[in-house]
């Protein structure tokens, strides 16, 4: 090295050499970042993580964030239990499943919480079938996936108006487009969908007649393998401050990011005009009666062994 710089001192002019040195023996910007590889699907519920990336709100906490989209929960599922991702956006149910299955993952925070303001899951029912009120689906069939989030959103409805969760007869449709098609074709008489999509049925005359927005429910979350946090105890800390600055970003003004959502969401375009950008929650984890309730239906329905403390549930 000592012999490169002496050489360098006799042929080069000193400005010259000055250059070579930066280029060559400072750190590059990116050096030294986190890298978390994150598992997205294309829903409304990711915008904070797809603004923190392109505003650079993770990249000033030194992370690397690469979001790996996936079409279906269970290819996402897939790819963590093949070590290919280090966190996701999901739900508690898939979460407290992973966990079940030895999983070294825990939430961080809450992605999306029901909220007065902003419906995010709904019933409608079949446009031309004069139902307009939830009495009137007793007994018939509705459309949903079984052991998910919608089903637990279906049953949480149901609850909350002191009715049975067999109170309708669940027909197992899981493609989403598959179930809008039914409904529109009056080949069902309901369906639970999440937004957007609640919003295109509607304005295809699908008549919404129940929806979440009354509901306390945490709906989705961001789960991080905490294998990641070994060697480095502050990363959560780090993503979730980026995280933060990132809904703080959407919340300032949710309209500003309307065309990013479109772009990067699986959005249908003929509801761009009726769909409003959500607000976002603050970060934190959901509360304890969030994780316990979903419990309590997934031991109900056969799904999960026992209970699984609170404490390994969530990342404190």
């Amino acid at each position: 090295m000592e012999q490169l710089k002496k050489r360098l001192m006799q042929t080069w002019p000193r400005h010259a050499l000055y250059l070579i040195i930066l280029l060559f023996f400072v750190p590059h910007p990116s050096f030294g970042k986190d890298l978390l590889r994150f598992g997205v699907l294309p829903v409304v519920d990711t915008l904070p993580l797809l603004v923190g990336q392109n505003a650079g709100t993770f990249s000033d906490q030194g992370i690397d964030l690469e979001l790996v989209s996936f079409q279906s929960a269970l290819e996402r599922d897939a790819a963590l239990q093949a070590g290919k991702l280090d966190g996701y956006f999901g739900d508690i149910l898939n979460t407290l499943l992973l966990i079940q299955s030895g999983q070294p993952v825990k939430i961080l925070t809450t992605a999306f919480h029901t909220h007065p303001g902003h419906r995010m899951f709904g019933i409608a029912a079949a446009p031309g079938s004069e139902i307009n009120r939830i009495e009137q689906l007793k007994g018939k069939d509705i459309a949903i996936s079984r052991a998910t989030i919608i089903e637990y959103v279906l049953d949480t409805l149901l609850r909350s108006l002191n009715l049975p969760s067999d109170y309708m007869t669940k027909q197992e449709i899981k493609k989403m487009p598959i179930r809008l098609q039914m409904l529109l074709s009056s080949q069902i008489s309901a369906a639970l969908l999440p937004e957007p999509l609640l919003t295109l049925a509607e304005s295809k005359g699908a008549q919404v007649i129940k929806d979440d927005r009354q509901l306390d429910v945490c709906l989705t979350v961001l789960a991080m393998d905490m294998t990641r946090t070994a060697d480095k105890p502050r990363l959560p800390e780090r993503f979730l401050n980026a995280y933060a600055a990132a809904v703080a970003k959407i919340n300032e003004d949710p309209e500003s990011y309307k065309q990013m959502m479109i772009a990067r969401t699986r959005f249908p375009m003929p509801v761009k005009d009726l769909y409003k950008v959500p607000v976002f929650p603050e970060t934190g984890p959901p509360a304890e009666k969030d994780i316990m309730a979903t419990q309590d239906w997934l031991v109900q329905n056969g799904l999960l062994k026992e209970k699984i403390p609170y404490g390994q549930v969530v990342c404190r």
